[in-house]
């Protein structure tokens, strides 16, 4: 018995890497107002630095989530979004509220910047935008951090931020 039981946890250690695939962060747990320093999310920890939760009510029209995170006025507001185990950044999805705001989004493994995207917000208000990671599509990671802009020149809501696994470490020399 205890051979068949050891089986099949060793059967399920195998499956569950192939089964993790896509994770999307939609910063849906906290409450609307000063967003946490902290949080966990679908095995991810998410850190914060001046930044605010905003519902539909107040952000976006609720279609892509139930939260959208967004700098605290005329601050530069970050995201980090870090994990043990490396990843690649898939998308984000970004609106606009007024001008054309900007988040810069920038990948790390260890200490070492790997790429880094900019993505603009232009539309109409209430349009989440889904923005395709260009510089930093397939790159592994294990930290993401994200810039988005709340200022004079523009304000933005983020939301849904896609993630996936990577498939294997860079070879180091």
């Amino acid at each position: 018995m205890q051979r068949w039981i050891g089986g099949l946890f060793t059967l399920w250690l195998m499956a569950s890497p192939a089964q993790a695939g896509q994770v999307s962060i939609g910063f849906e747990g906290p409450g609307e107002g000063q967003a946490p320093t902290e949080m966990p999310e679908d095995g991810y920890r998410v850190v914060t630095r001046d930044m605010m939760i905003s519902s539909p009510a107040k952000s976006g029209n609720g279609t892509d989530g139930p939260n959208e995170i967004e700098s605290a006025m005329n601050t530069r507001g970050a995201v980090a979004i870090l994990r043990v185990a490396p990843f690649t950044f898939v998308s984000l999805d970004w609106q606009t509220e007024t001008g054309a705001p900007q988040v810069v989004v920038e990948g790390y493994l260890g200490e070492q910047l790997v790429a880094r995207d900019r993505f603009v917000a232009r539309g109409s208000h209430d349009v989440f935008t889904t923005h395709m990671a260009n510089a930093l599509t397939g790159q592994v990671i294990d930290r993401l951090i994200l810039y988005p802009q709340r200022d004079g020149s523009g304000m933005g809501a983020l939301d849904r931020v896609v993630l996936e696994d990577a498939a294997e470490l860079p070879e180091t020399s």
